[in-house]
Parts: C-alpha cells; sequence; structure tokens
C-alpha cells in the first residue's frame, strides 16, 4: 500500500508551498522603497521662536507599517501623532492605537524615545520608537 503515503507526501508538500507562497506574500506587501525611510522636516518661523514638525520614516512590521510625526518648540517635544499603524485586522488595530497613546504619553513625559514597550505591543512599540528616533535626529535640536 504504498500509494496512500505518496498521496499523504504530495498533499503535505502542497499545503507547505500554499503557506509559504502566502506568508511570502502578506509579508512583502509591507516593504517600502528606500527613498521613503527617510525622515522628512518642515519649518516654521525663525529662530528661537521656530516650530518644526518632523516625521520619521515609515517602519513596516508584519502587521502594518508604523510611522510617527513629532513637533518641536525650543528644543522639547510638543506634541506626537501615529500618523500610520498596522490595521490588517481589527486586533492589531486595536493594540496599535492603545500602545500609540500610551507610547505618546511616555515620550512626552521623558522627551525622549528612550521608553518602555507596551505589553502585548512589542513590534509596534519597537516600530513607534525606531520612527520617533529618526525624527529626533532630523530635527537635531532636542537634549540627549
Amino acid at each position: 500500500m504504498p500509494i496512500p503515503h505518496i498521496r499523504t507526501l504530495l498533499s503535505l508538500c502542497g499545503t507547505a508551498g500554499a503557506i509559504a507562497v502566502l506568508l511570502a506574500d502578506k509579508t512583502s506587501m509591507h516593504r517600502l522603497p528606500a527613498q521613503s525611510l527617510a525622515a522628512t522636516m518642515t519649518v516654521r518661523g525663525t529662530g528661537p521662536g521656530a516650530v518644526m514638525t518632523v516625521t520619521g520614516p515609515p517602519i513596516p512590521i508584519a502587521h502594518g507599517i508604523v510611522q510617527v510625526r513629532i513637533t518641536c518648540a525650543a528644543g522639547h517635544i510638543t506634541s506626537i501623532a501615529a500618523t500610520r499603524l498596522p490595521h490588517d485586522n481589527d486586533i492589531s488595530w486595536a493594540r496599535s492605537e492603545a500602545a500609540a497613546a500610551v507610547l505618546a504619553g511616555e515620550v512626552m513625559a521623558a522627551q525622549s524615545a528612550h521608553v518602555d514597550a507596551v505589553s502585548g505591543a512589542t513590534y509596534t512599540s519597537k516600530a513607534y520608537v525606531a520612527s520617533l528616533q529618526a525624527a529626533i535626529d532630523a530635527a537635531g535640536a532636542l537634549e540627549p
């Protein structure tokens, strides 16, 4: 009875191949062109009263893209917002929004990207901090 074993083997190979294709497709749709990995900055005003708005680069993760925008004045972060968060399913969206709110509060208190990750949203937290740090680096006016 070697035929059932061959059918089982072929079925397993086909299933493994299909899973590999689906995973490759899911992760590749979040890849970004290299030119989009730089922070962008807008400055309003001149001198010490200048207000900078800096958008960090988009950081791709498994469930989507995370991107952060900060506004700085007089060397301090005056506001922070997540402009892009993972939203490929309702759970990712809810966790990402909750994590972004917690991280924004911590960043405003710390005035830096040195904040702890949010439990249950580790990848989103790491991507948030990476985009934030790039924005802070581009601003160049914040205290370390």
